[in-house]
């Protein structure tokens, strides 16, 4: 095949050494007297893949957990996995270690470049794949490894890695310099590079940390922001709503900028601080470390206790900082930050064009707010201002252009926000406007996206004149400027008087800075004519639909979301722009939510649901989308055996009118959403269902602990209240009310909601 390769091209032969013991000389022979080119195969790598489809390829220390982490983040993602050390070992049919003694290293490499590079081929996207700790090792390897769209190395303190591998004796020892040795610090210091070479991305574990629970759950969001494609739980429930176009409730976004020399610092008080914000600044430059471990460890603690997006700042001395007013290492810490997987950057636009164009080439996932900062200078004339905006766009590969100058009077934030208003800029990127200063504080009034704002917890403002989001709130309902109307949500049912959504979504009006308003709305009978009126009325803003209206309320509505065409049910409706009320349904988001939590296994394993109306079903429509296979579904309605036919026969799963004989149950969920009658109130499982432990799920919140409730703690079963439920629900109809693209300020506020509303309902109707 050698001298058919020599008249005829593209004939690759994958195993050199297959002449060495017949010819050992023949590949010089082929070269020096056929004149054959010979060389390394060239590796084609597929350059058409989407950042958001290719394959996540691992690399880091052997210990740091790159197949825990890449089996638990493949199945949050809905990819598949592949370790590619368990796949040599079932391909040569040995354990690596046996291999490694049979064979030599030299082979183990060589056979580990060959199927590295097959699967770079037959795996371009839709895996997670782990690779072998020392694969950096091979130079071929690593060319390939920086063609590859998405390389994650994780780093875990070598430290923590060495602990656990001296309890490991089941992987072959390690070399360096051709000797074997378990020297892990040592092969650290010589892999390190390596590893940063061969990647694209960074994913830092913090020293010391054993939550794995809590790593894996980092670690998938890592990955969904770095991929730019949220998909697992966010992405089903983004997919079904992405493209509605509600009456919006809020009047703009915000982000903390986080003056804090340490993180830790901030981690105790971190729920309230960044409540209500769309995303964090972290300011690096004000950190006690500029160290690339300092920072990476510093990234981590904050991942670890907030989700929302990061803004990447180092200011310079020049722009209000207090970075050294040095391109290079400036740049250097930008890339770092890319590479952590932040957000967005925040890139001085004066420094050289090289600089900035490279930084803008490589940016991959971030977005890029191009800045400029004004110390003493109020920018200039209306041009000079249009002129900074439109070095600040760079022709319209900015993804934001934010200017901030001084301000000596108000006429010089009035002109700021003038200029940034009518200024036409390449791509049309949104703009963050700021005056410092005290005179200056008008234009944070005005400024309508992202808006840096303080809090009275931070140890510092970042900016003269920075003002919290309560104190910009107040200025424009007072002045009528970026102000939303007011609007009422009203809770639409029968029997509400015991209701907490009212609570519920009033606090998070309040922790949002919103004057909205929920109330009840309690209706006399079945007739949908006060219903349908109510929702035409002035201010109304949306509802929250209870039963028995879950379904009957559906013709009246203009559009639904798939979900609730699929279950036949709404639980939410929202004005949408166009005069129109759109239909939606979270009892199936919150629930999916916390079966992902939970993640009950799935092979032959069944799940009951309790019940057949409409909550019913939306258990139904979350337990497929999880992946209960159709067999694996049983609905069982102790009262209406007929409703628990029609609801299995509506989504194609099974119904049982008996559930005693049924084996391998291990999620049971209760759809009851009051007690009702007394032997709803006194309904308990079958021993035989009970004594199989299945997470409970009772969707009954009052009073707190049911009889089922405790019938299943009594038995070791892990249970899921229905306060929890609920708290879960509505936060997921709260970001219906304010927009998709605005659902980073509810997720920011859950945590203070959750806690207030738990709260008040112990005093309402524990201690009463």
């Amino acid at each position: 095949f050698s001298i058919l390769g020599s008249a005829i091209p593209n004939i690759a032969i994958s195993h050199k050494r297959c002449v060495d013991v017949t010819y050992p000389n023949f590949w010089n022979d082929l070269e020096m007297r056929l004149h054959a080119k010979v060389g390394p195969v060239s590796q084609k790598i597929s350059t058409d893949v989407k950042q958001s489809e290719a394959t996540i390829w691992l690399v880091g220390m052997r210990g740091v957990g790159k197949s825990t982490l890449g089996k638990e983040v493949a199945k949050a993602m809905g990819r598949s996995f592949i370790d590619l050390d368990k796949h040599f070992e079932i391909r040569h049919g040995s354990k690596i270690r046996a291999f490694v003694e049979k064979y030599s290293w030299r082979e183990f490499r060589e056979r580990e470049l060959k199927l590295f590079k097959e699967f770079i081929n037959t795996h371009p996207k839709g895996y997670v794949i782990a690779c072998g700790a020392g694969l950096v090792e091979t130079p071929e390897a690593m060319e390939a490894f920086q063609r590859l769209p998405v390389v994650v190395q994780i780093n875990r303190h070598i430290d923590d890695v060495a602990a656990f591998l001296s309890k490991d004796s089941t992987r072959p020892a390690l070399r360096k310099e051709g000797k074997y040795v378990w020297d892990s610090h040592a092969i650290w210091a010589a892999r390190k590079p390596l590893y940063e070479a061969a990647s694209s991305y960074e994913f830092t574990i913090i020293k010391g940390d054993s939550k794995w629970n809590c790593i894996i759950g980092d670690f998938v969001r890592f990955l969904q922001t770095i991929t730019m494609n949220p998909v697992g739980r966010a992405g089903l429930i983004d997919q079904d709503v992405k493209d509605v176009d509600v009456t919006k409730l809020v009047g703009g976004t915000f982000f903390l900028s986080l003056t804090f020399p340490n993180m830790l610092q901030a981690v105790p008080i971190m729920q309230d601080l960044v409540a209500g914000n769309s995303a964090i600044e972290l300011r690096v430059d004000l950190w006690e470390s500029w160290e690339p471990s300092f920072i990476q460890e510093q990234i981590a603690i904050f991942r670890r206790h907030c989700c929302l997006p990061i803004v990447y700042t180092i200011r310079t001395i020049d722009q209000c900082g207090k970075f050294p007013n040095k391109e290079k290492p400036l740049f250097r810490l930008y890339e770092l930050g890319i590479r952590l997987g932040c957000e967005y950057i925040d890139m001085e636009h004066h420094w050289s064009r090289a600089a900035r164009n490279k930084l803008m080439r490589h940016r991959r996932h971030s977005k890029i707010i191009a800045s400029a900062h004004f110390k003493n200078s109020n920018g200039g004339t209306e041009i000079d201002l249009e002129n900074t905006f439109r070095l600040c766009a760079h022709g319209g590969r900015a993804d934001v252009v934010k200017v901030v100058t001084t301000a000596y009077c108000l006429e010089d934030a009035i002109r700021l926000v003038h200029v940034a208003k009518n200024v036409k800029l390449p791509g049309n990127p949104p703009k963050i406007i700021l005056a410092m200063g005290a005179v200056g504080q008008i234009s944070r009034v005005f400024n309508e996206y992202l808006t840096p704002v303080t809090h009275e917890l931070m140890p510092g403002i970042a900016a003269p004149g920075q003002l919290s989001i309560s104190e910009i709130m107040a200025a424009r309902r007072m002045l009528s400027i970026r102000a939303p109307l007011k609007r009422k949500i009203y809770i639409i049912g029968q029997n509400m008087d015991v209701s907490l959504a009212p609570l519920l979504i009033n606090t998070a009006f309040k922790y949002l800075h919103l004057e909205h308003s929920a109330t009840v709305f309690e209706a006399k009978d079945v007739s949908l004519a006060p219903i349908v009126k109510l929702m035409k009325s002035q201010g109304f803003g949306g509802a929250c639909i209870s039963s028995p209206f879950k379904a009957s309320i559906i013709p009246f509505l203009s559009h639904l979301s798939d979900s609730a065409k699929a279950i036949g049910a709404v639980n939410v409706v929202a004005l949408l722009n166009n005069g129109g009320l759109y239909g939606h349904n979270t009892d199936w988001s919150s629930l999916y939510i916390k079966l992902v939590a939970e993640r009950p296994k799935l092979n032959g394993r069944r799940a009951i649901v309790i019940g057949s109306q409409g909550t019913a079903r939306a258990a139904c429509y979350a337990l497929l989308k999880y992946g209960y296979d159709s067999q694996g579904i049983v609905v069982h309605d102790p009262w209406s055996h007929k409703g628990a036919q029609q609801t299995a026969e509506h989504f194609g799963v099974t119904s049982a009118k008996n559930i005693e004989k049924l084996q391998n149950i291990n999620v049971v969920i209760c759809t009851f959403r009051k007690l009702g009658t007394p032997e709803m109130e006194s309904y308990l499982l079958p021993l035989t269902v009970v004594q199989q432990t299945p997470v409970l799920i009772d969707f009954r919140y009052f009073p707190l602990h049911t009889k089922l409730e405790e019938q299943a703690a009594v038995y070791g079963c892990n249970t899921l209240r229905g306060l929890d439920l609920l708290i879960l629900q509505n936060i997921e109809q709260l970001k219906l009310f304010v927009g998709v693209e605005n659902w980073a300020m509810v997720e920011s506020a859950a945590p203070v909601i959750d806690r207030a509303v738990r709260h008040l309902f112990y005093q309402k109707y524990v201690t009463n």
